[in-house]
């Protein structure tokens, strides 16, 4: 019995994950990429997010970034940007971002998720 327990908790974890993926996705277009691009190097309103999970803040070549992202010293990590999702005036009061933040925490996760496998090739 537990082994088909087992079983049945790996055949439904890749469904759980496709569907925490596309509410990420969801989320996203819904919240962010009327100002962030998921293309690598291209830059509108705000940064692009293709593989920014492990950089340093302020680190997109060619974006003029506010004084407060310039003077940043963190990494965006998925603890960072659930963090800064959920209030980025809280994490850099300075920041010239102008979303207010997402109070649903599954949503954050959803996002955090679905950014993070946009990792750099």
């Amino acid at each position: 019995m537990a082994g088909a327990l087992l079983l049945g908790m790996t055949v439904a974890s890749p469904v759980v994950r496709a569907e925490s993926k596309a509410a990420g996705e969801a989320a996203f277009k819904k919240q962010c990429v009327s100002c962030h691009s998921l293309v690598p190097g291209m830059s509108t309103i705000a940064p692009d997010l293709h593989g920014v999970m492990g950089r340093k803040v302020g680190a997109v070549a060619d974006y003029k970034y506010s004084d407060a992202m310039k003077k940043a010293e963190f990494t965006w990590t998925p603890a960072k940007m659930t963090e800064w999702l959920a209030s980025p005036h809280g994490v850099m009061p300075e920041t010239e971002m102008s979303y207010p933040g997402e109070k649903d925490a599954k949503v954050r996760a959803e996002i955090v998720e679905y950014v993070e496998h946009l990792k750099a090739k």
